[in-house]
């Protein structure tokens, strides 16, 4: 199976040498890099291209920000599996996508998603959060998963990987009008879908570095909060009751 590894760069010279090296350190071979680069006038081309991946696509970024480009990605994939690795983060070790690509093969699974480590932002060794799921390993049901929305719980974004089969079964993309939480927007519309077989693998799969576009400043967290609200409401949930849980959630992390 091939799996095809999608990165949006927009002037990430300090960190997409470490994101790269972390595809390339993969000890499955038959993966696909794709980077969808946002017109970038520092080195970011430069250092992708010297890192040497066999069987990698640079595009130029046509459409505007980072769900367009993630858009973008997807229809340029050519693999049976999907998966997202942003320029700031890193595979948690070199077996990560073998292990992935083992349960679609052996659960026959449509979505896997696992654990994830947030660190400090120029130090990938400091972890500073943790995000574990109090689920057990397997099979998740739509119900529990329901349930789990409903009480603030979502799957951090870079650790989700699907059949890209389902993208024009299910019409699944990115809403581009959103600046912050279109990621939110599809994970929800991913997982509430009853028909999939979603798997949670019950491992560390991602290191991301702290300090993304969500949790940037005061404004920008102002403006994930509205779209979340927004989301939310669209899928007939709780918002202010979900925003609030999925806040204290965190705080739950960082004591951890």
């Amino acid at each position: 199976m091939q799996v095809s590894l999608i990165t949006c760069t927009f002037n990430s010279e300090k960190t997409i040498k470490n994101c790269c090296i972390s595809i390339l350190n993969q000890n499955y071979e038959n993966i696909e890099h794709i980077v969808v680069d946002n017109n970038s006038i520092d080195s970011s081309i430069k250092i992708i291209e010297s890192c040497k991946i066999n069987n990698q696509k640079i595009i130029r970024q046509k459409s505007k920000g980072i769900y367009g480009a993630l858009n973008e990605g997807i229809n340029h994939s050519s693999g049976e599996i999907i998966g997202v690795l942003h320029s700031d983060d890193i595979y948690y070790n070199n077996e990560i996508i073998s292990d992935v690509v083992k349960i679609f093969k052996e659960k026959d699974v449509d979505v896997l998603y696992s654990n994830l480590i947030y660190t400090k932002k120029y130090d990938t060794d400091k972890i500073l959060r943790k995000w574990k799921n109090k689920m057990n390993e397997g099979i998740q049901s739509s119900e529990n998963i329901e349930k789990y929305i409903k009480s603030g719980w979502m799957p951090p974004h870079p650790t989700i990987f699907l059949k890209k089969k389902l993208i024009s079964k299910y019409d699944l993309k990115y809403e581009e009008n959103l600046k912050i939480s279109s990621d939110y927007d599809f994970i929800i519309k991913l997982f509430l879908n009853k028909f999939l077989k979603i798997y949670f693998l019950n491992m560390y799969s991602i290191k991301m570095r702290y300090g993304g576009a969500s949790n940037k400043n005061l404004k920008n967290i102002l403006i994930k909060m509205k779209e979340d609200y927004s989301i939310l409401k669209k899928y007939k949930f709780n918002p202010i009751k979900i925003i609030l849980l999925k806040n204290f959630s965190k705080i739950k992390q960082f004591l951890k």
